[in-house]
């Protein structure tokens, strides 16, 4: 049996995100479709046991439970960080296998730049991967002056929202 949480700083990001998981279930072939037992808003629960739980940021939304993979979405605005990750940290460092996934845009010089600084330099067990807006499929030059357009040509906001520039 084997749990995956979905955590973001708002319960309906983390359940867009269990959508998006849902949608992709769907378009699988039937054959490689694991029976489900209960499919709600909020979590899926597999024939097999597996299960899917999609929840806000919460110091008590996961405690007690044995995580396989968690991931937080939008890590950098997860309020008392540390009150949080020290009550989620038991539910991973319990399994031997467990898997911890990060993503977010910077929100200042944080608790999500120092992970991600501990990770460029190897000092935390996490591996830093940067999703620039150069590297997304469409957007070339005349997508970044339209976008730049449309933010005012607030430079600061984009470098820190489409290049990953910490700012603080």
């Amino acid at each position: 049996h084997k749990l995956v949480a979905l955590l973001a700083n708002k319960g309906d990001a983390a359940r867009e995100i269990l959508d998006r998981i849902k949608t992709a279930y769907e378009a699988l072939p039937k054959w490689l479709q694991q029976g489900v037992v209960e499919w709600n808003k909020g979590s899926v629960e597999f024939e097999n046991g597996c299960k899917i739980l999609a929840s806000a940021t919460s110091s008590s939304n996961i405690r007690g439970k044995s995580v396989s993979f968690l991931y937080i979405d939008e890590t950098a605005f997860v309020e008392n960080w540390d009150d949080f990750f020290a009550s989620v940290f038991p539910t991973i460092s319990s399994g031997t296998t467990t898997k911890i996934l990060l993503t977010s845009t910077p929100n200042g010089l944080n608790h999500f730049y120092k992970t991600c600084e501990g990770a460029k330099e190897d000092r935390n067990g996490y591996k830093h991967i940067e999703v620039k807006w150069q590297d997304v499929p469409g957007r070339d030059e005349e997508w970044k002056k339209e976008t730049l357009s449309a933010m005012d040509f607030d430079y600061q906001k984009f470098s820190q929202e489409y290049e990953c520039e910490f700012i603080g």
